[in-house]
């Protein structure tokens, strides 16, 4: 769908909602990278009804030069353990924005990106009256839980996360937001005032590798300063800064497509030079350490099934190459 936030210059969201379906037996969908670079999805379907009952709500936020469906995997996976996902693109930093000249600097993109969290969140607890845009099915709406909202960012989209809880640039931290979930984050731009504000319940997922996103510059401050609790830190071994997106992904597609466009080719391989080696886990490996992570993490916090929560972090922080801190 597209919404359209009339109260912000009638900025246009392009999003993507995945859902616990009510069947099965659709297609499987496609994810359209580029026009005509499109690849098959691992588990969505097709499927327009949404299942019976309601469902947590997750708000996905994408990194710097990214796009609502590179995280397909992670929101598959959420969707198949009872989530309702929406993802956006972020307009002025998307992939499109990027190739096509029309990014824009940074004070604008965080201002954005936060005002784009919380009006997918009025969006999606049925406040229709701001999105000029396409409406959401009544069938959806009824099926969020308005009482447990969380919001998962990676890299810049973990800023995304931490400023919607505590509030940035004069806007007002949104109180729905139960948990945030910080993937790879990129926090060096907020201030030490904007995490001492950050008071929901915090996971930080940190990457041994990541030269993005390095621990010293965005992983230790946020870590010592946030207030939040439960407040816990994952660090997994032997990964890099894209252990959550679908970039391990993008690089064996990319094998396997003659006469890949050379513009296609760069990207992939910038995005993922820090993926390749020896030393490092395989990606769908950092993922799946990731899904469970955030699954643990979301079924404490939002009172979803503490003690489903508690075992899988117990059996996390036993697991090879990963550490978890729990405060």
């Amino acid at each position: 769908m597209t919404f359209v936030d009339a109260a912000r210059d009638s900025r246009r969201l392009a999003v993507d909602v995945w859902y616990p379906a009510a069947s099965g037996d659709e297609a499987l969908s496609r994810y359209e990278v580029l026009p005509s670079i499109a690849f098959e999805a691992a588990l969505a379907r097709d499927a327009p009804a949404v299942g019976s009952g309601q469902f947590p709500l997750v708000v996905l936020s994408h990194g710097r030069t990214g796009m609502r469906i590179a995280y397909s995997l992670l929101c598959e996976s959420l969707a198949a353990r009872g989530y309702i996902v929406i993802a956006p693109d972020h307009p002025g930093d998307a992939l499109n924005d990027w190739l096509t000249g029309a990014f824009v600097d940074d004070r604008t993109n965080e201002v954005g990106r936060v005002g784009d969290a919380r009006f997918l969140v009025d969006v999606m607890l049925g406040a229709e009256s701001g999105n000029a845009g396409d409406p959401v099915p009544t069938t959806l709406l009824a099926a969020v839980d308005s009482r447990r909202i969380a919001i998962v960012g990676h890299s810049y989209g973990a800023y995304t996360a931490l400023g919607a809880a505590a509030g940035v640039h004069g806007l007002v931290a949104d109180e729905r937001v139960g948990a945030v979930v910080g993937l790879q984050p990129y926090t060096r731009s907020m201030s030490d005032a904007a995490l001492g504000r950050v008071d929901r319940p915090i996971l930080l997922v940190i990457s041994e590798h990541d030269t993005t996103t390095p621990t010293v510059t965005d992983g230790d401050r946020p870590w010592e300063l946030m207030p939040g609790r439960p407040l816990w830190r994952l660090d997994l071994g032997s990964a890099a800064h894209h252990a959550s997106s679908d970039m391990g992904l993008y690089l064996e597609l990319a094998a396997q497509i003659p006469d890949l466009p050379p513009m296609v080719n760069t990207y992939v391989t910038m995005m993922t030079g820090d993926m390749i080696g020896p030393h490092l886990r395989h990606w769908r490996d950092g993922l799946s350490v990731v899904v469970r992570a955030i699954g643990a993490f979301l079924d404490i916090t939002l009172d979803i099934d503490a003690d489903r929560g508690a075992r899988a972090a117990d059996a996390l922080a036993v697991t090879t190459d990963v550490t978890l801190q729990r405060r």
